[in-house]
């Protein structure tokens, strides 16, 4: 018993280790403070293109074509013409026909300037979507044209 004691007196206090820290932070917690937020922004943007309107869709689909067939026509009459028709029709999918349909003229582009939040239909080229399908020969910069048509569709 006597050599048990002996050791007893040998042996050191416990030491416990100190204490963890909270920064800096380990690699998981920062993979998980940028991850998150990361997720949350991608699921967003997917989210928003799965819930898009179909209306939509179809109208900015249609838009590609109407800008395909005018790089190859280069009648920028009919092209005037389709984007009137298409801004038309995708407003009244929107908003209701008994809101759209009696717009006419001035009144007709400053609701469309209202709706893209622009000056494109009333003091750019979006002016001639009025007269230019009736025009027998339209003087119009359709690039500017299908860009305000874009910004249009993409506020809907």
């Amino acid at each position: 018993m006597n050599d048990l004691q002996e050791q007893l007196k040998d042996l050191r206090d416990i030491h416990l280790p100190d204490p963890v820290s909270v920064w800096p932070l380990a690699p998981g917690w920062w993979a998980l403070l940028i991850g998150i937020p990361l997720l949350y922004f991608i699921l967003r943007i997917i989210f928003r293109r799965l819930m898009m309107p179909k209306y939509k869709k179809l109208a900015l689909s249609q838009l590609k074509n109407i800008a395909a067939n005018f790089a190859v026509s280069k009648n920028k009459t009919e092209t005037a013409g389709e984007i009137s028709l298409l801004i038309r029709q995708a407003l009244v999918a929107k908003i209701g026909h008994a809101e759209v349909a009696g717009l006419v003229g001035e009144e007709w582009l400053a609701y469309l300037d209202k709706l893209s939040k622009t000056h494109a239909f009333t003091q750019g080229a979006g002016r001639y979507i009025i007269s230019a399908p009736f025009a027998k020969q339209a003087d119009v910069d359709i690039d500017e044209l299908l860009s305000a048509t874009k910004k249009l569709l993409g506020k809907l």
